[in-house]
């Protein structure tokens, strides 16, 4: 897929857990709290147990909570800094997302193509391609923030 309206993609090699980690504890700390977060790659890419590290870099005791919305759709999680919604779409051709986005963290996995059109407030495309048992290449592009690429500077 090609996301011809974000301005700089940024892409890294993770050669395991450990590196995914690092690297959604690293996302955490550039996150400001209202962005919406699109995660695009094929089934056991990755982009739950991403989202499980991330929600635990953001809080410990959330992250434990972490699991798959492939059936209930979406899960919220309380953080101590704000709210994350995740969100699953792959079994839903339509969920309405206006109620939460802007209000806390909203992660997207199996996105809809009118999400990464959305304006109002900063999209992180996550595109996830698997090149072996734990190793993954990851492609990082922002629209409208460019403070979570300054932070892989």
């Amino acid at each position: 897929m090609v996301y011809n309206f974000y301005m700089t993609e940024k892409v890294f090699k993770i050669n395991s857990l450990q590196e995914l980690q690092e690297f959604a504890k690293r996302l955490s700390e550039c996150l400001k709290g209202n962005e919406l977060i699109l995660l695009k790659g094929n089934l056991a890419a990755g982009k739950t147990t991403f989202t499980r590290f991330l929600v635990s870099a953001i809080d410990a005791d959330a992250g434990e909570e972490v699991n798959s919305p492939t059936f209930s759709v979406m899960n919220e999680y309380e953080t101590a800094s704000f709210p994350v919604f995740h969100v699953d779409l792959y079994r839903v051709k339509k969920f309405d997302l206006t109620d939460i986005i802007g209000n806390g963290v909203v992660i997207v996995e199996w996105p809809d193509e009118s999400l990464f059109e959305i304006e109002d407030v900063p999209v992180i495309g996550i595109e996830f391609e698997i090149t072996g048992e734990n190793e993954r290449v990851l492609r990082l592009k922002v629209k409208k923030g460019g403070y979570v690429l300054e932070c892989f500077e």
